[in-house]
């Protein structure tokens, strides 16, 4: 009798041990799910344990960064004990899957989620049964399927409405530009509504409008234009005499801006003047750093092949045929021309040499092909010509120029400014926790302030800046809060990047950057940001193709990577120097491979287009000049909008012996609302190029209207 209880109570225990559930809850702690519905989720749960009252249960809090799990023990339906923990959770930090890897690989997981997803890296296995969950209105339904469908899972929606929610009023803020432009003359509005706007004599405006709309901008006297308004709440508006330009707009109207004149040989003339195409490089476009004129012109114009043996004489602008053989182009330096390679069936080719040609001193080149050039230059130029203008000679002919005009050269002046220490940066929020004893109370005071804060990108920047000399899991949890709340704010996602890069966090470099090529792909600044960050965590081959593709303009057929070229150019050179046997080097150019020496390289970028600053370059002997990122410059301004970059290389060779200087002087933001600091990253390669090469950078904060700091100071011996 006893031995058939002993089976009975062994048998029961056994079907018990098998009925019991495995359960995971995963719970995304992530910033953005701090409006979840607790009691929505809390009553899903109690259903599911009442259905399924004996469970092992494994609850993981999880986020983007890190995800910590702890077992329970589910009995009668009980799940209080868990409950809690779900409770006190805190919810900061940005969102990604990949640090769930501690589910139940034979059990059922739920996933509650907003599928919202920041940092995207791989998906791992979540179980057997997977079921996403969502209970909030604003979220990312396409994700949330995906989630799903990639587990073989299923998506239950407990929130009232399956399309994200949208405010359907939002300002939009700007800033009319134009020379000698009365703001009276401006008009702004939406189109279709009653809304309608002036800007203020300074030029800022601000407006009511919502995603899809269509903006008006009338001026007197010219046609009005029309623009589709996006999640960009930066509007800035370009009038000039020739036309209206709204950000991404091409004019109506539109006249070139001036005469674009080029080099003939003998004459320097309108190019539209001319009747046949010709092509040109400047001395900025070239590729000095291989030391010829073939590695020079390599890619810069088309149809001009390398020259056989790096001879340029040789190079083949006109194709071959049977009457002209193979004809060689005509070559003139300044108008001087020198004599031709041969080729002849009988005798072979007879090559003239050009390495007495210093690419370095050559200001710019231009190319005439076909007819155009035997037109020009007779026989002689049958094989094309190639117009060569050293720097020399350029600088005659500006000369001619001035004296022409009446003008005089303006005598370079004596710098009589200072640079000054630092101003000391500080906000009341980071007062208040400067006061906390320790880091814990620190952090536990952001959670109590960031209410309060939160809709300033910034403070996310400053409050990263803060925990980063004290927890660094602590300062990322904070900084990576930018993906949550300001990913469309492509300064703030700037601002982050260049922090993360300044404190060595590289992985969270790369998150960023990847995040702003997705969220702006129109952007030529987002594939250099993201090569670099790639580089960084030595994912070369990745950083290698990216700088390629800017250099051939080939990762996006609708932008104009050209104003990052020479930095590609000098990137893949580093590359090239550091790692050459761990990459694949075929598709690099000859000029790739050797670096032109400098004093320094000096290379700088910002968070902010809206800033106004300059950049003053100070010799040794104490002569200086600025270049200057403001509405004086308005080309180059319109420029960076257009095309999506904030960034400048300036490079120190040769000159003055002794120390040189550069000093950064802020001067204010153009956008009347816009006071946030200007986050300006600074690399500097001394000696580059040289033996004893060495790479510094650093961040300087703009935020003092007129105060000047000392950005770079540079030794030349």
């Amino acid at each position: 009798m006893l031995k058939k209880l002993l089976y009975t109570v062994f048998l029961l225990g056994t079907l018990s041990a098998f009925s019991q559930e495995k359960v995971t809850i995963a719970w995304d702690t992530s910033l953005s799910m701090e409006e979840r519905s607790l009691d929505k989720e809390f009553g899903f749960l109690d259903k599911y344990f009442a259905k399924y009252p004996e469970a092992s249960a494994r609850l993981i809090l999880f986020n983007g960064i890190q995800a910590t799990s702890k077992d329970f023990s589910i009995t009668a339906g009980n799940w209080d004990e868990a409950k809690q923990e779900l409770k006190d959770v805190t919810y900061d930090g940005a969102s990604g899957y990949h640090t769930l890897t501690q589910a139940h690989k034979d059990g059922t997981t739920f996933l509650f989620t907003d599928g919202f997803e920041n940092i995207e890296k791989d998906i791992p296995v979540l179980g057997n049964k997977l079921y996403v969950v969502n209970s909030k209105a604003e979220h990312d339904l396409k994700n949330l399927q995906f989630l799903a469908l990639s587990n073989k899972g299923r998506l239950i929606n407990l929130s009232p409405t399956l399309e994200k929610n949208i405010d359907d009023s939002n300002v939009y803020y700007g800033n009319v530009y134009g020379k000698e432009l009365a703001m009276e003359m401006v008009s702004i509005g939406v189109k279709d509504s009653e809304s309608k706007v002036s800007p203020t004599p300074d030029g800022a405006f601000k407006i009511e409008a919502t995603p899809g709309d269509v903006l008006v901008v009338e001026v007197s006297g010219l046609p009005p234009i029309e623009q589709v308004i996006t999640q960009n709440k930066s509007l800035n508006v370009w009038v000039r005499h020739q036309g209206v330009q709204l950000d991404e707009v091409l004019l109506k109207n539109k006249r070139e801006k001036e005469e674009k004149l080029v080099n003939i040989g003998y004459n320097r003339v309108d190019k539209k003047s001319l009747g046949y195409a010709v092509q040109s490089v400047s001395a900025e476009e070239m590729n000095t750093g291989g030391g010829n004129m073939s590695s020079a012109l390599n890619g810069k114009i088309s149809g001009v092949g390398d020259g056989y043996a790096t001879e340029i004489s040789v190079a083949k602008i006109r194709q071959a045929n049977s009457t002209l053989w193979a004809q060689h182009p005509l070559i003139l330096i300044d108008g001087v021309p020198v004599p031709k390679s041969i080729t002849r069936p009988t005798s072979g080719t007879r090559a003239e040499l050009s390495n007495f040609i210093d690419v370095n001193n050559i200001a710019d080149i231009t190319v005439l092909k076909g007819f155009a050039a035997t037109n020009q230059y007779g026989s002689e130029g049958s094989g094309g010509v190639i117009l060569i203008k050293t720097k020399s000679k350029a600088a005659m002919d500006e000369a001619e120029d001035r004296r022409k005009e009446g003008k005089v050269q303006k005598k370079i002046t004596t710098y009589q400014g200072t640079a000054s220490p630092p101003p000391t940066y500080t906000k009341t929020y980071l007062k208040s926790l400067e006061q906390q004893s320790n880091v814990d109370a620190a952090y536990n005071h952001y959670l109590e302030q960031r209410e309060a804060f939160q809709d300033d990108p910034n403070y996310f920047v400053d409050l990263f800046d803060f925990f980063s000399s004290k927890n660094k899991g602590i300062a990322k949890t904070v900084g990576y809060a930018v993906l949550e709340k300001h990913s469309e704010d492509i300064g703030a996602m700037k601002a982050m990047l260049l922090k993360a890069k300044e404190k060595k966090y590289y992985d969270m470099e790369l998150d960023f950057a990847k995040a702003m090529l997705e969220v702006h792909p129109d952007r030529i600044q987002s594939y250099m940001d993201l090569a670099k960050a790639q580089a960084n965590n030595g994912n070369l081959q990745a950083a290698l193709d990216l700088l390629l593709g800017i250099t051939k303009g080939e990762l996006n057929p609708n932008l104009d990577f050209g104003p990052l070229q020479k930095t590609a150019d000098q990137e893949i050179r580093n590359l090239v120097a550091k790692h050459k046997e761990s990459l694949e080097l075929s598709k690099i150019a000859v000029s790739h491979l050797k670096k032109e020496p400098l004093e320094a390289r000096i290379v700088f970028d910002w968070s902010e287009w809206d800033a106004d600053f300059e950049l003053i370059f100070i010799s040794p002997s104490r002569e200086f000049v600025s270049w200057k990122h403001t509405i004086e410059n308005a080309d180059r301004l319109r420029d960076e909008q257009l095309k999506g970059y904030l960034h400048k290389e300036f490079e120190i060779a040769g000159g003055q012996k002794g120390v040189w200087q550069v000093n950064a002087k802020y001067l204010g933001n153009r956008t009347s609302n816009n006071d946030r600091p200007v986050l300006l990253r600074c690399l500097v390669q001394y000696n580059f190029g040289k033996t004893n090469e060495r790479t510094e950078e650093y961040i300087i904060r703009l935020f003092e209207k007129g105060s000047e700091q000392l950005a770079v100071r540079v030794m030349t011996q």
